[in-house]
């Protein structure tokens, strides 16, 4: 019996060994397609006038070139007035949030990093303010993992919420 869980232990951490060499190749060799890459995604920022579209993992949401019928797709964020106010107004509902961290700015874009509190995940959240609908698109998704719970979905409308209070 002690022999067999012995083996049992053993192969275990085998598994456990190859897993983390797996994770590790992943990453050092940017495979962004992988569900386990946790480095900065390339297609971060605004291409052809968008946001990128969401993962294809059902981790992810995103306003921008998204059919309102997508799972993926939240509305948008609404504004009046001042497209620079509005962006910076966001950039202080962020600010005002935990474990986030505002990485880059510019006249119509926004890029911040969210960590969770217990694992330190990573999840990338962009805004593109367009201007002549009035409006802030806004893209929010998980580096690593299958699913999040909705806590990307949750976390743009805790935003909305905010910014529509502030």
């Amino acid at each position: 019996m002690i022999v067999l869980l012995r083996v049992f232990g053993l192969l275990l951490l085998a598994i456990l060994v190859l897993f983390g060499l797996w994770i590790a190749f992943v990453n050092l060799t940017g495979r962004e397609n992988s569900m386990w890459f946790g480095g900065r995604p390339s297609t971060l920022g605004v291409k052809d006038g968008k946001l990128s579209g969401p993962r294809k993992t059902p981790n992810s949401v995103v306003s921008d070139g998204v059919a309102a019928t997508h799972p993926a797709y939240v509305a948008p964020i609404a504004f009046t007035g001042d497209p620079r106010a509005a962006l910076a107004k966001l950039g202080n509902v962020l600010q005002a949030l935990d474990r986030v961290t505002i990485i880059k700015v510019e006249e119509t874009y926004l890029y911040a990093e969210f960590r969770s509190k217990t694992l330190g995940y990573v999840d990338d959240f962009e805004a593109r303010v367009d201007a002549a609908a009035s409006v802030i698109h806004v893209r929010s998704a998980s580096r690593v993992g299958y699913g999040d719970k909705n806590f990307n979905r949750a976390r743009v409308e805790l935003i909305r919420a905010k910014f529509a209070a502030s």
